[in-house]
């Protein structure tokens, strides 16, 4: 049996405890055994752990030569919605690909990324031509269970009161008043409310996004999918590391023309929708800076038409 500290160490059982509370002990105690019975089925040998908030990954190899990714979750609805995305991608190379997968337990096997280098490490967010390669090929998915995936509608609720818990710490109270936040809130259902419907990879911040070998380009990987406007996956990329807001209406102009079917003022409004919630993210990690004010600024921007 692998060494029980290293499939999981403290730190990775306080992550997960954390996220799902004291229950997911007994799940954690089991994880060594579990490892090795997927080692064993999948013929896989393990050379490093990481830990996530919902999960433990482990990088490897499959009969010795093939570079893999096992995860493993305690929640088998990440686990099964994420295998419904990822069947749904399989014919983009944007997406990392599923080779197996045993959903009743929360396990699934997907290949490794090579060079997998995150994009959000990376001295400049990537180009816009290979953001808007990454966006058309998650939009042309194949078919999916839409009833086993949540609406954004609900994502939205979810993501909203997550961070309005975050309102009263200290790094953020003094620089978000609770309207701002309640504002982005409002502006956020209704946007989820209506307009086009698709599968979403929900989390499409620049460390879930790996550059693979030249020809590939892009790959998303952990996706939180659900079901709604195809427009929320292109918040992050167009806010990341903006310096103004004319900047990020450049970005939207640029990004609009290459994805087709991508709407500005919908992408604009997302922006100003999300802007509060993706400070106060930022606050609770670091100090204030030029990106958290131009986050703040554009939350208080009025309208959800853009400034032409």
């Amino acid at each position: 049996m692998p060494d029980p500290d290293w499939v999981l160490d403290e730190a990775g059982r306080e992550r997960l405890i954390t996220r799902f509370g004291a229950g997911v002990d007994a799940w954690c105690s089991a994880l060594p055994e579990m490892v090795k019975l997927y080692c064993l089925h999948w013929h896989l040998e393990l050379d490093r752990a990481m830990s996530g908030n919902t999960s433990r990954v482990f990088i490897g190899r499959q009969y010795g030569t093939r570079g893999v990714v096992l995860k493993l979750t305690p929640d088998r609805a990440i686990a099964n919605e994420e295998a419904i995305a990822l069947r749904a991608w399989a014919a983009t190379p944007h997406a990392v690909g599923l080779l197996d997968a045993d959903l009743e337990a929360g396990a699934l096997l997907l290949e490794l990324i090579e060079p997998g280098t995150k994009v959000s490490d990376e001295p400049e967010v990537p180009p816009v031509n290979e953001i808007a390669e990454l966006l058309t090929g998650l939009r042309e998915a194949a078919e999916y269970d839409h009833g086993q995936l949540p609406t954004l509608a609900q994502g939205v609720e979810s993501m909203f009161s997550r961070v309005g818990g975050l309102l009263s710490t200290p790094q953020v109270s003094p620089l978000v008043a609770p309207q701002v936040l309640d504002d982005g809130h409002q502006r956020a259902r209704e946007l989820a409310a209506n307009g086009s419907t698709g599968l979403l990879h929900g989390d499409l911040h620049l460390s879930n996004i790996l550059r693979a070998e030249r020809t590939r380009g892009l790959v998303a990987i952990d996706p939180r999918p659900g079901v709604g406007d195809p427009t929320f996956d292109a918040i992050d990329w167009t806010l990341d590391r903006a310096t103004s807001i004319d900047e990020v209406h450049e970005r939207i102009d640029r990004l609009c023309k290459l994805v087709p079917g991508l709407d500005a003022d919908r992408l604009w409004g997302w922006c100003q929708a999300t802007a509060a919630a993706l400070a106060i993210l930022q606050l609770r990690r670091r100090p204030p800076d030029a990106t958290t004010r131009l986050l703040l600024k554009i939350a208080a921007s009025d309208g959800l038409r853009r400034r032409r």
